[in-house]
C-alpha cells in the first residue's frame, strides 16, 4: 500500500475473505451516497462497517481526511461504536498503526492521518464545525428523529467526489420516517442492503445457541421476531404493558438505585434509576448499564467492576437466586433480595406505571422490550397481566429497582431531590 511520505512504506494486507462475513464483501465497492445497512439483530451489521471503515482508512488517497461516527446521543457512543472500531482494530493485530484517545473519543491512523471523530447529535454545533470529512457512520439510525438531520451531516460532506452516509440499523417502527422516505420511495443515491442473524456465519459458529433463541421468539412475541429475527419493518403492538414512556432520555449523574434480573442462558439485566418529583406524576428514568449472557457469580462481579457500578447505591436482586445476591454482597455490593408473592409482578408494573417512565439514551435492549412488553389476551381480550414467556429482563430489573424507595434506613444521600 502506498503510504504518506513521512511515514516507511508499509503493507497491509485485507484481501483474506476469512475476515469477514461473506454476504458484506461485495459493500467494498459499493459507492452509493447512502449506504443502508438494517435487518435483524446479530446480523454483523455492525461488526461489517467498523471493519470498512478500519481498511478505508489506510487508504492512501484518504490521507489526512476525516471519518464521522455519529450516534444520537453522544454519551452512547464509548459502549457502541467506539468499542466496536477497537475491537476490530485488536483482532486484526493493528494497534501499532493506530493513536487511540479516550477523552475526547479519538482514534487516528498514523500511517495515512485519517482520523476517526465520534459525535452525538444532541450538540450539532460541534458538528458543524468539523472540514475534511468524506465518510460518515450513523449507528442506531432509527434514533434520528427527522430527515432533516440526515440532510444536516450531508452538507458536511463537501469538496470531495466520492462520499459516503453508512446508517445501520433495526426497523423497529414501519412508521419511522426511514421506512417512509428510503425504503418505500427508494431515492436516487440510497442503497438498502438487508442482512439477518442468518448472515452472520462467524457468530453462528461461535455460539449455536444464538439461533435457538431467536427463533423461540416466533412463538412468544411475533412482532419482536419480526424485527429482530427476520429484519422487517416492526408493526405498531397492541395491548402494550407500558404504553406511555418516553426514550432517549439524559441519565442523571446521580443514581438512586439498581435493579437486577438474574440469568444465564437468558440475559442478566442489571439497570440504574433515577427517581425525582413532579407533576402530575413522579418521573422515573431509566437506564440499561448491563444486559449480557452466560455470568455466573465471579463473572457478574468483574463486569460490575469493569462498568463501575456502585457500591454505596441500593440493588434489588432477583430473590428467585439467593446465592448470586450472596455473591454481590461478598462483593461489596447493596444487593438485597426482591419481593415476590402473588400479584407481586403486576403490583410492580403498576408502581412504574404510576410515574412518567423514560428510558435513558443508549438502553437498546430496554428500548426493545419496552416496545414489545404485551399484555396477556385472552379469547380477544387484553388482561392487565404480561403474557408469559415474553423478554422483559430489563424490565424486571426496573420492577425489583423501585423497590429500594420502600426500604427503610436508605442512605440520606442517596435520596437527595
Amino acid at each position: 500500500m502506498t503510504t504518506n511520505s513521512n511515514t516507511p512504506r508499509i503493507k497491509c494486507d485485507f484481501s483474506n475473505p476469512a475476515l469477514y462475513n461473506p454476504v458484506y464483501i461485495p459493500l467494498f465497492c459499493d459507492r452509493s451516497e447512502f449506504l443502508h445497512l438494517f435487518g435483524s439483530a446479530g446480523s454483523g451489521k455492525s461488526r461489517f462497517q467498523a471493519q470498512k471503515e478500519i481498511v478505508l482508512s489506510f487508504d492512501s488517497n484518504r490521507a489526512n481526511r476525516k471519518t464521522l461516527v455519529i450516534r444520537k446521543v453522544g454519551v452512547t457512543l464509548k459502549d457502541s461504536v467506539y468499542t466496536e472500531i477497537l475491537g476490530v482494530i485488536a483482532d486484526w493485530n493493528l494497534t501499532q498503526f493506530f493513536d487511540v484517545l479516550k477523552s475526547p473519543l479519538h482514534i487516528t491512523n498514523k500511517i495515512t492521518g485519517v482520523e476517526f471523530l465520534f459525535k452525538g447529535l444532541d450538540d450539532p454545533e460541534k458538528v458543524k464545525s468539523i472540514s475534511k470529512i468524506d465518510r460518515v457512520w450513523i449507528e442506531e439510525a432509527t434514533e434520528l428523529e427527522t430527515r432533516n438531520e440526515l440532510d444536516q451531516l450531508m452538507l458536511r460532506l463537501r469538496g470531495y467526489a466520492e462520499k459516503q452516509i453508512t446508517l445501520s440499523y433495526n426497523p423497529i417502527d414501519e412508521n419511522h420516517w426511514l421506512n417512509a422516505d428510503c425504503h418505500i420511495a427508494r431515492p436516487d443515491g440510497h442503497r438498502i442492503f438487508k442482512t439477518t442473524y442468518r448472515d452472520n456465519i462467524r457468530m453462528l459458529k461461535r455460539d449455536p445457541s444464538y439461533a435457538v433463541s431467536i427463533e423461540r421468539l416466533k412463538e412468544t412475541n411475533p412482532n419482536y421476531y419480526r424485527v429482530y429475527g427476520l429484519g422487517e419493518w416492526g408493526q405498531v403492538v397492541e395491548g402494550l404493558i407500558y404504553s406511555a414512556y418516553e426514550t432517549g432520555a439524559e441519565m442523571p449523574d446521580e443514581i438512586h438505585a439498581y435493579g437486577l434480573d438474574f440469568g444465564y442462558t437468558n440475559p442478566t439485566a442489571l439497570v440504574a434509576i433515577h427517581r425525582r418529583d413532579a407533576l402530575p406524576k413522579p418521573e422515573l428514568i431509566v437506564q440499561e448499564i448491563l444486559y449480557e449472557s452466560g455470568l455466573d457469580g465471579e463473572a457478574l462481579v468483574r463486569r460490575f467492576d469493569e462498568k463501575g457500578v456502585r457500591k454505596d447505591v441500593r440493588m434489588i436482586g432477583d430473590s428467585a437466586r439467593p446465592e448470586m445476591i450472596a455473591t454481590l454482597r461478598k462483593a461489596g455490593y447493596d444487593c438485597r433480595p426482591s419481593q415476590k408473592g402473588p400479584g407481586s409482578v403486576l403490583t410492580g408494573i403498576n408502581k412504574i406505571r404510576a410515574h412518567s417512565l423514560r428510558i435513558a439514551a443508549g438502553s437498546k435492549e430496554l428500548v426493545k422490550e419496552i416496545q414489545n412488553y404485551q399484555k396477556k389476551q385472552v379469547q380477544g381480550i387484553w388482561l392487565e397481566e404480561p403474557a408469559p414467556n415474553q423478554a422483559s429482563h430489563g424490565l424486571d430489573g426496573a420492577r425489583y429497582g423501585l423497590e429500594a424507595f420502600e426500604l427503610p434506613v436508605m442512605k440520606q444521600s442517596v435520596f437527595r431531590y
